[in-house]
């Protein structure tokens, strides 16, 4: 029977969990990396073609059309 004072119990790390737990962090990093760039150059494009589109679409401070 364990009494309150006790410590929990605790897993040892052997050098394979170590090893598994790096490339877990590697592979992990990898894919963020990959989508951070990803979503980086979807932003690019959406503003460059926004920037087309919000030019032509524009209100001309000449218009004598008040609208």
């Amino acid at each position: 029977m364990e009494r309150d004072d006790d410590p929990p119990p605790t897993l040892r790390r052997t050098a394979k969990h170590r090893e598994e737990l790096n490339k877990l962090g590697r592979s992990w990093f990898a894919e963020l990396s990959a989508q951070s760039a990803h979503d980086a150059e979807e932003f690019a494009n959406w503003k460059r073609d926004h920037r087309k589109r919000t030019v032509f679409n524009k209100r001309s401070q000449f218009s004598s059309d008040p609208d």
